[in-house]
């Protein structure tokens, strides 16, 4: 009897621990719980997407998304369906492609050519700089006051830069 009383007081639960124990309140009303459990859901996608976040949209996510939205102005000879938003996706991610090993090494890119944003590849393409200046001379050529004016807006420019320096 006395090793079992020796052993009560070293335990955690002492005569009358009923009357001291209170169970926590929870302060939250319910509409705020749903409030917050919306406000979770919102930043992934849901169950049926594996929870895709929602990713933030930084200035070179932005430039490659517009670029991606204007590909038919890039290629004139494939065609793409027209995009039926003009709102940026909420919910998306970026990834690299990587080059398999059976490609052959012609197909690939160098690591002088991979550059970080596909902007930065197209700027850096040279096929594609000689392209859109012939179809930049065509629409000039094909309307000479929208020339004369983009000539006048040119001139204006080389002006502010030269005062800048």
């Amino acid at each position: 009897m006395d090793s079992v009383d020796a052993l009560l007081s070293q335990s955690v639960l002492k005569p009358g621990f009923q009357k001291n124990y209170k169970v926590p309140v929870n302060e939250k009303s319910s509409k705020i719980i749903k409030r917050n459990k919306k406000k979770e859901e919102a930043k992934t996608k849901g169950k049926n997407w594996f929870n895709l976040p929602a990713t933030k949209l930084t200035d070179n996510v932005r430039h490659d998304l517009d670029l991606i939205r204007m590909r038919s102005a890039l290629d004139t000879k494939r065609f793409y369906k027209k995009n039926e938003t003009e709102a940026y996706p909420k919910y998306f991610q970026v990834g690299t492609v990587q080059d398999s090993a059976f490609e052959c090494k012609s197909g690939r890119l160098t690591n002088k050519e991979r550059k970080r944003t596909m902007v930065d590849e197209l700027l850096a393409d040279a096929e594609f700089k000689q392209t859109t200046k012939k179809r930049y001379k065509n629409i000039l050529m094909a309307n000479p006051k929208l020339a004369s004016k983009i000539r006048k807006e040119n001139r204006k420019m080389n002006k502010l830069k030269k005062k800048r320096k």
